[in-house]
């Protein structure tokens, strides 16, 4: 009887041998359907989701706006450092991590102080140019207290002024933010631009008290204000830069056109009756 080269090898089934077991025991599993294997984890976000905030979302561990605003005390106290770092890190996630602070207590708080610092500048600004006026002139015809009891009067004027005129601007820009698509509230509108109208406001009125040289720096605040309103918007209706900056442009352009339609109407008026003399 030949000898078969293979009997007695291990993986012979008639082997005395028998088969080898596996040492290192059957591998896990897998599963077929990628479910994870740990139960306790948090599911994952949806990668394909629209942002709640697609304009001003931030790195890591920025998170969406306050949504409860602080006690008047403690915002009134916050405020220097808001006005500060509205004004020096500008940005559309500057607004917004402030934004949920807002409530009508602070926008009444900030207005009024601006009402009242603005009328005591403008009451130093226009006694300044009034002297400067009276002084370069040999004309001693208007009594100097009567002059200061008038300028005192316009000055306290302003105490109305500044807020009329303010809420009158804000309930345009807020109309046609909402044209565009805004979905902010009113109220977040208002304490956001106060945030950086009030420390403009302020330093624009102290610069003004300069002859001359101080007309240019108010100018230069006014192109940052600007700027600083644009990017409020965006944060607070959630709108693009196009459609913010067509919203605080536009009631400015229609201002600027009304103002040279009216100079041309007077001048217009003039020279017609220059014409009948």
């Amino acid at each position: 009887m030949a000898w078969d080269p293979n009997q007695g090898q291990p993986n012979d089934p008639n082997s005395a041998y028998g088969t080898p077991s596996n040492p290192y025991g059957a591998p896990p599993p897998q599963n077929p359907y990628g479910a994870p294997q740990n139960a306790n984890m948090p599911p994952t976000e949806n990668p394909y989701a629209a942002p709640l905030y697609p304009y001003y979302q931030g790195g890591p561990g920025y998170g969406p706006p306050q949504s409860a605003p602080l006690p008047l005390g403690e915002a009134i106290k916050g405020l220097p450092q808001q006005y500060i770092k509205v004004t020096t890190r500008p940005g559309v996630r500057t607004f917004a991590e402030e934004m949920g602070k807002a409530s009508w207590d602070i926008v009444w708080v900030q207005l009024i102080a601006l009402a009242i610092v603005s009328a005591i500048l403008s009451y130093l600004s226009t006694l300044i140019s009034s002297t400067l006026t009276s002084t370069s002139t040999s004309s001693g015809t208007i009594d100097p207290a009567a002059l200061r009891s008038l300028i005192a009067g316009l000055s306290l004027v302003s105490i109305i002024i500044v807020p009329a005129f303010f809420f009158i601007g804000m309930g345009i820009q807020y109309g046609l933010a909402k044209a565009f698509g805004g979905q902010g509230k009113f109220v977040t509108q208002c304490y956001t631009n106060l945030l950086f109208s009030v420390p403009i406001g302020i330093v624009s009125g102290i610069v003004n008290l300069i002859p001359f040289a101080g007309a240019f720096v108010a100018f230069a605040l006014s192109i940052y204000a600007i700027v600083l309103n644009i990017l409020s918007l965006m944060a607070v209706h959630r709108l693009s830069g196009g459609k913010a900056t067509a919203v605080v442009l536009i009631p400015i352009g229609v201002l600027l056109l009304f103002v040279c339609a009216l100079s041309l109407f007077f001048i217009a008026l003039i020279a017609a009756a220059l014409q009948h003399h």
